[in-house]
């Protein structure tokens, strides 16, 4: 196998996601407390045993049913291990290293069938047996219109070099005209590369 080949096997992406989990579904995760500083999950079988420790360092324990509907059935339908990081006002932070974009999407769109809201945070390319971070998109840095018509082009996979989706039917989705989209975009992604020189510097 060629250095280059070697190289690709080792390079993946690091996706930090924000998840609000269904209400009813009583995700042991939030249901616990609405605030964590850490989260430690054990999903065996059908049945979810949840570690959460509050601000003020209470641990809590809390249990629920794995099943179709169940966030880390999501991840794990797709060969991902989601690391739990915490809970604020309910909403959990959750990062996962995935292979490619198409994963990303694909664990997005998974995540949309059973949580209320999934919100891309940031992406960064890591390398290398330690898994060192080459490359961080930091998301925050986005307005909400911006890093929603983002989402959605990368979702889509409006950025694949084999793409198949049109900037106007990205457009349509989001009831703007095509140019505000591309605008939109086109902004998006300056922010993102100036992001990323200005960390390269400092």
């Amino acid at each position: 196998m060629s250095d280059a080949a070697g190289a690709e096997v080792d390079r993946r992406l690091r996706v930090d996601l924000d998840v609000d989990p269904t209400g009813d579904r009583g995700c042991p995760i939030v249901s616990e407390a609405d605030e964590a500083t850490e989260v430690a999950v054990n999903a065996v079988g059908d049945e979810c045993v949840v570690d959460v420790t509050t601000p003020d360092g209470d641990v809590r324990r809390g249990t629920g049913e794995v099943d179709a509907d169940c966030l880390c059935h999501a991840f794990g339908g797709l060969g991902c291990v989601p690391h739990f990081q915490r809970v604020e006002d309910g909403t959990i932070l959750v990062t996962a290293y995935v292979d490619d974009r198409g994963a990303v999407r694909r664990l997005v769109e998974e995540l949309r069938g059973v949580v209320d809201r999934v919100r891309l945070v940031r992406l960064a390319v890591v390398e290398g047996p330690d898994a060192t971070e080459q490359v961080t998109f930091d998301l925050s840095a986005l307005t909400p219109k911006q890093r929603r018509g983002l989402e959605l082009a990368v979702v889509r996979g409006y950025f694949d070099d084999d793409r198949d989706v049109r900037l106007s039917e990205l457009a349509d989705e989001l009831g703007i005209s095509k140019s505000a989209l591309s605008q939109r975009l086109r902004t998006a992604q300056a922010k993102l590369v100036t992001d990323v020189f200005d960390g390269a510097e400092r």
